[in-house]
């Protein structure tokens, strides 16, 4: 389960203008100039769309909120006691800080079951979800770049100890014996991880200027148990510490750079099913 129409447009006119026949005085006739206008926005790609899609308001069934899910196979997304930020983060791929918008947009949860006309892989759901949630609940944003308190990862005094990965080994990071377990990973992708940890609470961006992947550990504890104890409850070394002392890294804190999603309107209500 499971980061611009407008220059292809110009790019098709120039592409068309070459072939066109000219008039006196190199004049070329209204009609064809007319018919790039009327046929340019046809070359425009459409958006992709899920073929059926049903938006309910979450009504738990018990005095006690369930967990918030959003789970996809291909072409088919369900999403469970989820509320818009969430949505906007699944389908926009940011962070909770990096998306400015009103109170409720945490706060209201809904449950969406959506289905595309084939086997959509998961970054076209991702699409299909952004026209969803511009066309029932009527999103509309903009991006801007705000200086706010980041992380910085860095070098230690130390210096890194990091393993080089093998060429064509595997890529990604899972929890296991009570260690992040990091295998392929940039230092930028390393600094995005760090981001979602709640101990962190603020973007981390890279500035070790390490270049390469790595394979590494990042140990919390004996067993996941005691790992999921460190990140939740605070037990035991924090990860600024063992960040340090595994890797040779450091987090300090700065301000930097962030892009950000501000939310200029937004419907509460879906639009009808």
């Amino acid at each position: 389960m499971q980061k611009s129409p407008s220059m292809q447009m110009w790019g098709g006119l120039s592409r068309l203008r070459t072939s066109f026949p000219t008039g006196p005085a190199g004049r070329r006739p209204a009609c064809l100039l007319l018919s790039v206008i009327t046929l340019a926005p046809s070359t425009l790609a459409q958006p992709p769309v899920f073929e059926v899609a049903s938006i309910r308001s979450h009504k738990p069934a018990a005095a006690v909120e369930g967990r918030e899910s959003i789970d996809s196979v291909p072409g088919s997304l369900t999403i469970r006691n989820a509320s818009l930020n969430a949505c906007i983060k699944w389908a926009y791929l940011v962070r909770d800080y990096q998306i400015s918008g009103p109170a409720w947009l945490t706060a209201e949860k809904y449950d969406i079951t959506a289905k595309a006309a084939g086997p959509a892989p998961l970054n076209q759901l991702r699409q299909m979800l952004r026209t969803l949630l511009t066309d029932r609940f009527q999103l509309q944003f903009h991006r801007e770049t705000k200086e706010l308190p980041v992380y910085a990862l860095v070098a230690a005094k130390s210096g890194p100890k990091l393993h080089k990965a093998e060429p064509g080994g595997n890529t990604g990071m899972k929890g296991e014996n009570g260690a992040f377990v990091f295998h392929g990973t940039s230092m930028p992708q390393f600094a995005d991880d760090l981001s979602i940890l709640s101990q962190v609470g603020r973007p981390v961006l890279d500035r070790t200027g390490i270049p390469g992947v790595f394979d590494f550990n990042l140990k919390f504890g004996e067993s996941n148990d005691e790992m999921k104890r460190a990140l939740i409850a605070g037990d035991g070394a924090s990860v600024f510490t063992l960040i340090q002392e595994q890797l040779g890294l450091k987090l300090e804190a700065r301000k930097g750079p962030v892009e950000m999603l501000v939310i200029d309107h937004v419907e509460r209500a879906p639009g009808e099913n």
